[in-house]
């Protein structure tokens, strides 16, 4: 151990007090997620903002919230997530389209248009159905899904023509390239392989000798969101763990990992919500959601090089977000929400609570409250 939370500090379980708090922050968070359900019109509305209300569902974050949903049902089973869930794949099985994809934007989109990237994050609540329920049904929409996105990749490992705002794919789709490694798994088809493998490669060359990554915001700047450089890091994280090589795909991602760390142990968890291509702060408002998926990244990490201090720093993280989040509020919309920017009218999601920053938060508590729970168990 090189600094951080000390073992002989920590109880077991029942008796720790960071832990009854982090199971409070969650269930508020899943009680949220939940009603994004409700008023969702078959999946889970995008944001709530004071001004709008309940925007309508995004397909994107409907798919990868259906795996927290499954974990969620494990942690607080009374409020019965693994319906919802089932429900959700249901819709977005409904509505893809007839050569695999799934459109990008809220639902019904007003101008559809095919996305690789919302495509990709649906796959992933088609694998988790798949292994939740066995039916073939949903192995067989990931597995459709993935073979659009494989056949879009081309002869130079990137997709053409197919992004959000940048003029070259951005990096972040990594977090693309790891749902065709989740279906090739399951399927073992290897063209998914191969072209999720021939986009890792792109984004590797992108490394700078500083560890960030060239082409990881939303478009061609330097400037990118914490939110799209946990994307991006964690795409690579998890190919790695699928792949079962760290060394190519992991590896890479320890100094950009490190660097952040080191600047949210400095700024007491207020990890600054933008940053340049020098790790330098382009931004006072923090990125929650960004701040979310970081603490995930840093336990993700921890599990191939175990150090407290790596524990440490994303319960700094969890701890900041929980700060900004009302367990309890007398508008519906905002109990249990986590706000896209803190202060809210920072530059990203302004004003709005959207449901990935909850989905976010959701893991990560659960994963935390999991590792310090090991770790008390080790020291008692």
């Amino acid at each position: 151990m090189r600094g951080g939370v000390s073992t002989a500090a920590l109880a077991p379980r029942r008796s720790l007090p960071s832990l009854e708090r982090y199971g409070r922050h969650r269930e508020a968070t899943a009680r949220w997620l939940l009603r994004s359900i409700e008023r969702g019109r078959g999946g889970s509305c995008a944001h709530f903002s004071l001004a709008g209300g309940w925007s309508r569902p995004y397909p994107e974050t409907t798919g990868y919230l259906i795996p927290t949903l499954f974990a969620l049902e494990d942690e607080v089973p009374s409020l019965g997530p693994r319906a919802p869930a089932l429900v959700l794949g249901g819709w977005l099985a409904s509505i893809q389209n007839a050569d695999g994809s799934w459109n990008g934007g809220l639902h019904p989109a007003r101008r559809p248009r095919p996305s690789v990237f919302n495509t990709g994050q649906i796959l992933k609540g088609m694998a988790a159905l798949f292994d939740a329920t066995g039916e073939e049904r949903w192995l067989e929409a990931a597995r459709r899904g993935a073979r659009w996105l494989a056949a879009g990749v081309g002869a130079e490992g990137l997709w053409s023509g197919r992004d959000y705002r940048a003029s070259e794919t951005p990096s972040y789709y990594t977090h693309a390239a790891w749902p065709m490694l989740e279906v090739w798994k399951r399927t073992g088809e290897e063209p998914l392989r191969d072209a999720a493998e021939r986009f890792l490669a792109r984004v590797l060359a992108r490394r700078r000798e500083n560890g960030s990554f060239e082409r990881w915001g939303f478009g061609d700047s330097p400037r990118a969101f914490t939110h799209t450089i946990a994307y991006t890091l964690r795409g690579l994280l998890e190919s790695a763990r699928i792949l079962g090589d760290w060394e190519r795909y992991g590896a890479p991602a320890a100094d950009a990992l490190e660097r952040l760390l080191k600047k949210a142990e400095l700024a007491g968890g207020w990890l600054p919500g933008e940053l340049d291509g020098e790790w330098h702060a382009t931004s006072s408002a923090v990125c929650l959601t960004g701040s979310a998926q970081t603490a995930i990244n840093l336990l993700l990490w921890e599990r191939q090089e175990p150090d407290l201090r790596i524990v440490n720093a994303a319960a700094k993280l969890v701890d900041r977000v929980c700060e900004t989040q009302h367990v309890e509020h007398p508008i519906a919309g905002v109990r249990g929400a986590v706000a896209g920017s803190w202060p809210l009218w920072g530059g990203y999601m302004t004003l709005r609570y959207p449901n990935w920053a909850a989905k976010y938060h959701a893991d990560a508590l659960t994963m935390l409250e999991r590792r310090l729970a090991a770790e008390a168990e080790r020291a008692a």
